[in-house]
């Protein structure tokens, strides 16, 4: 019987941490799933967390997103071949350097700091005014050297504005000094910003919707 007994006991241990999984598992299930980063359409373009629509790059472009704050939104890389540093990264973002609401003025500053902790010695190539999608908008092209760590750049920035606030495009390009740069990374990137679209407001719209509701 003490035998019996303890088999018994055995048997309704296990059954018991069987079921505890079971309902582990069903807790687990029953938890809503993340949306997906990014929803082709039909159209040929792909959708970022309902917020943009854009043309997807090349499949040797990989997805970056910074969905907690930080220096950009989201934004693709691209590993190169060749002696290290070579790559090219792009990425949209909606808190570019500076905080003035003028295009020039912004641009101005914005040349102060990009690529500042880099140690790359940055100097604007090109410069020119444009409509991008109903929207101003500055483009600069820029090229640098830091020749103590054998490294060059080279960077296309779109700053544009969206209502009161400015908005950026930026893709960079990175070779050691012997390299030559490829163009075909900065099409991508063209691809990119002349495809981009809102699809909602965003922080920045909705508290200036508020403060015209409240009359200040």
């Amino acid at each position: 019987m003490e035998r019996k007994s303890k088999a018994g006991r055995a048997l309704g241990t296990w059954a018991l941490l069987l079921m505890t999984a079971a309902m582990g598992f069903g807790c687990v299930s029953m938890q809503p799933e993340k949306p997906k980063t990014l929803t082709a359409t039909e159209r040929g373009t792909v959708l970022f967390l309902d917020k943009y629509e854009f043309k997807n790059p090349p499949q040797d472009w990989a997805l970056m997103k910074n969905l907690e704050g930080g220096d950009f939104e989201l934004g693709f890389m691209k590993m190169e071949r060749g002696e290290f540093p070579s790559q090219t990264t792009f990425m949209y973002d909606d808190q570019p350097y500076g905080s003035s609401q003028d295009l020039e003025k912004r641009a101005q500053y914005y040349c102060t700091r990009f690529l500042f902790n880099s140690g790359i010695d940055l100097r604007v190539t090109k410069k020119e005014n444009l409509i991008l999608d109903g929207r101003e908008a500055i483009v600069l092209s820029m090229e640098g050297e830091n020749l103590s760590r054998n490294e060059k750049a080279r960077s296309k920035v779109y700053l544009v504005k969206k209502g009161n606030w400015v908005v950026s495009f930026v893709c960079t390009q990175w070779r050691p000094m012997n390299a030559a740069y490829s163009q075909e990374p900065f099409n991508d990137f063209e691809a990119f910003v002349r495809s981009f679209k809102f699809l909602k407001k965003d922080f920045y719209e909705n508290f200036e919707d508020e403060l015209n509701k409240a009359g200040l």
